[in-house]
């Protein structure tokens, strides 16, 4: 029987999300952590938060300079972030799962709204795709190799479809 060594760091677990979905979730996890404060606040949260303010830096440079660039970001690039553990994993489903929330509450003022209405569904459909994902790595147990790199974002070229 061999046993698990005590000194051994937990595997950690590989997120790829398109930029605009980190916005949506980092904005949430945000105000989590604004409203319990930061003993309380969501772990990953602290762990993705140099990341973030790089990304939202850079977000906010591209919005003031080129429009295009900023939309390519935003639609079309995906960030590697990593969970330390399948709590983690948790607290960006619990995010999202606030996120889709809000994005039916807002679905209903815009009744009427038609272009807005798309926009909100196009949000809502593509949250409820990454929710699915994230939902099966967590119960398939995928993880990364133990000990796996530092929580700096990675951006792939383009995404996977």
């Amino acid at each position: 029987m061999s046993e698990a060594r005590a000194d051994a760091r937990p595997a950690t677990i590989e997120l790829r999300i398109i930029v605009w979905q980190l916005v949506r979730i980092m904005v949430q996890l945000e105000s989590v952590a604004r409203n319990r404060g930061r003993k309380k606040a969501p772990s990953v949260y602290a762990d993705w938060r140099a990341s973030w303010t790089e990304i939202d830096r850079t977000l906010t440079r591209l919005g003031d300079s080129d429009s295009e660039a900023f939309s390519d970001l935003m639609m079309n690039q995906e960030v590697v972030l990593r969970c330390r553990d399948r709590s983690q994993l948790n607290e960006v489903t619990r995010a999202i799962e606030n996120v889709i929330n809000q994005l039916d509450q807002h679905l209903r003022a815009a009744k009427g709204d038609a272009q807005q209405e798309e926009d909100l569904q196009f949000e809502r459909r593509e949250m409820n795709a990454l929710l699915k994902r994230l939902r099966k790595l967590g119960r398939a147990g995928s993880r990364g190799k133990p000990g796996e790199g530092a929580n700096r974002p990675r951006r792939a070229r383009g995404r996977k479809d």
